[in-house]
């Protein structure tokens, strides 16, 4: 049945991107995210709308209807220091359940390549010794279902293990975080209550590459060449219902059903929280970096600000109809509020 119901999902999404993509093509609207909601959707995808290959020029840029707003790209060299980074915070509403994650930011290099890059070549060695890996000018890196492309740094938090070297139990979690107790959450060891200061990306993906210990957990069918030319895998998954966390006990073990929905024992990027899949409704797995100009009223819906602060809740609710299982909460540099978690989940 998973096999049927793959490929007749997969053909419908071909066929509906085919045509989508053809018509943006001979229109010249093919603009980023921007220009699929306006021309495709017939709306914009600000905030004060929405409740619910790896190509960084699908950024979304473009004028607002919200306060006059222009969003605009800046050279990432003229950004103060504080500018430079984001905070993230991450902790677990799950009582029973520890949560297993694959945490990947990445920021690609200003310049020829990518003009509305992030990173000042200037501050390479600073994205380096905060664990981003380069990947130079001209290379690529496959990366689970991902092909990116350089120059380009990428960051895989703890490289997915469950545990740090000499863990046991709940002892000396890293890309994981405990049960919570009762009512309280549990934070992230690292991604602390205050939030952890890393380098700014311009996209935030949860994404399990099948490496190392994810391997075990890994249930999606992804690509076995995304750097290719593609055709060979007729099989594939889609982008967004690629593996992005699991619920696991103490032994990283899944406590659920290896289906997608209610009882589910993983969650994909359709099931985060103003993920491109969840709010805009297109094969964009991931968060991104706003340019310039961006605030609270004109921030797209899966946007995060310059040094701002994102707020990660893991939850395990299985409803239905069901609601974003990973919920983010989105500040600017100032504090205001530009994304608030989803109103079906249990914060206010």
């Amino acid at each position: 049945m998973r096999s049927q119901l793959g490929m007749l999902r997969r053909s419908g999404l071909c066929l509906l991107g085919g045509l989508v993509a053809s018509w943006l093509l001979v229109s010249g609207c093919a603009g980023g995210d921007f220009a699929y909601y306006q021309t495709v959707l017939g709306r914009t995808p600000f905030s004060s709308y929405t409740g619910g290959s790896a190509d960084p020029q699908a950024s979304g840029d473009g004028s607002t209807f919200f306060e006059g707003g222009t969003r605009t790209n800046v050279d990432p060299c003229s950004e103060p220091n504080a500018r430079k980074f984001v905070r993230i915070s991450m902790r677990n509403l799950a009582a029973d359940d520890y949560i297993h994650y694959f945490l990947v930011l990445i920021a690609y290099v200003n310049g020829e390549t990518y003009p509305t890059g992030a990173v000042c070549p200037d501050d390479i060695d600073l994205y380096a010794s905060y664990g981003y890996q380069q990947i130079p000018e001209g290379l690529q890196e496959e990366f689970g279902n991902l092909c990116i492309e350089g120059p380009a740094l990428l960051y895989f938090h703890y490289d997915g293990q469950f545990r740090r070297s000499g863990g046991v139990g709940g002892a000396q979690l890293a890309s994981a975080i405990g049960p919570a107790q009762g009512t309280n959450a549990t934070y992230d060891t690292f991604f602390t209550s205050g939030g952890a200061t890393v380098p700014i990306p311009d996209r935030i993906y949860f994404h399990n590459p099948n490496t190392g210990e994810g391997r075990a957990l890994h249930i999606s069918w992804s690509s076995s060449s995304p750097c290719g030319e593609g055709g060979a895998d007729l099989l594939v998954d889609p982008d967004c219902d690629q593996d992005s966390f699991y619920y696991v006990d103490e032994s990283d073990l899944i406590t659920g059903s290896v289906a997608l929905g209610v009882g589910s024992g993983r969650r994909v990027p359709s099931e985060i929280q103003d993920t491109g899949c969840e709010c805009i409704g297109f094969q964009r797995p991931y968060q991104s970096l706003a340019p310039l100009g961006t605030g609270a009223s004109n921030a797209m819906c899966n946007e995060f600000l310059r040094g701002g602060l994102i707020e990660y809740v893991f939850v395990r609710e299985d409803t239905n109809p069901a609601y974003p299982q990973l919920l983010w909460r989105v500040t600017d540099q100032s504090g205001a509020e530009v994304h608030h978690f989803d109103s079906r989940g249990p914060l206010p």
